[in-house]
């Protein structure tokens, strides 16, 4: 049976954040960023006689009061609030609430019922349960497999490394086809990630040569020595690519870009885990 999620008929109502934090127009700047200090939110709905009129984010704040001098303590909501506000009913889909934010150039669509606030839906609520609309909202971006992602199958490529040790060419060559048709599945969903890609296709050329298939008939099988020097280089990639990529989804938590693009650093390279043995 079908989820909601695979139906593509998800509603925004199931994946706003809520209660909503709201605030008069006429309320102090200052006021409105205590609020949202106190209760770690980014944004607050600003209404006009109990109607939602526009928003307030850490943005405005920092754009509209403190980069032009104002003091926070004297300037009103409705001076730095942005208008009008842009709103999406509880019952829209989450893919139409998407489309909306991403045209709109908006992180943060309130959601009314009926004309009332009952909830918010931001950029990160949608990207939370559809991480596939990324390029929506920022199309520039690599997006590329998760550092985590490349750890598990590092991780079962180097089983594969100890089984040959063993010499276990059975469960060798069975763990090897479980690595090598979820990367095959991966590199066609992360078209852009060429260091996945270049992992692939190392791994693919490997994968042939020591399996049965599109080997010519009467030819014979590659040593284990060499079946472990060249394995043991798609290995040395795998453990770069993969560390590099847990490196920066940690900077990421930390504060660092979260949605840009992997960059490299020049000169020298962080130290890399140590090879991985079974106990």
């Amino acid at each position: 049976m079908c989820t909601k999620e695979e139906k593509g008929d998800l509603k925004v109502r199931e994946i706003m954040s809520r209660p909503i934090i709201a605030e008069d127009e006429d309320a102090l700047v200052i006021e409105v960023a205590k609020k949202m200090a106190e209760l770690g939110i980014g944004s607050v709905v600003i209404t006009s006689e109990g109607k939602p009129a526009g928003i307030i984010t850490e943005r405005d704040i920092a754009l509209k009061a403190i980069l032009e001098n104002k003091r926070a303590d004297e300037v009103k909501a409705k001076e730095i609030m942005s208008s009008p506000l842009v709103t999406v009913d509880a019952e829209v889909s989450v893919d139409e609430a998407s489309e909306v934010a991403a045209k709109k150039h908006i992180k943060r669509l309130p959601v009314v019922e009926n004309g009332v606030l009952v909830g918010i839906v931001s950029v990160r609520n949608i990207l939370t349960l559809k991480p596939e609309y990324v390029m929506r909202f920022y199309p520039r971006v690599r997006l590329l497999a998760s550092g985590w992602t490349l750890d598990r199958l590092e991780r079962a490529l180097s089983d594969c490394e100890v089984y040959l040790v063993e010499k276990s060419v059975e469960n060798f060559k069975n763990a090897l086809k479980d690595v090598y048709d979820e990367l095959d599945e991966l590199v066609t969903h992360y078209v852009d990630d060429k260091e996945l890609k270049a992992i692939f296709e190392s791994l693919d050329q490997f994968y042939h040569e020591v399996t049965s298939k599109g080997k010519i008939e009467g030819e014979k099988d590659i040593p284990l020595d060499e079946q472990r020097r060249k394995l043991d280089e798609i290995l040395r990639k795998f453990r770069h690519t993969t560390y590099l990529r847990k490196q920066h989804s940690i900077s990421g938590f930390a504060g660092g870009s979260w949605w840009g693009d992997y960059r490299h650093r020049v000169g020298k390279e962080p130290r890399l885990p140590y090879k991985r043995t079974r106990p």
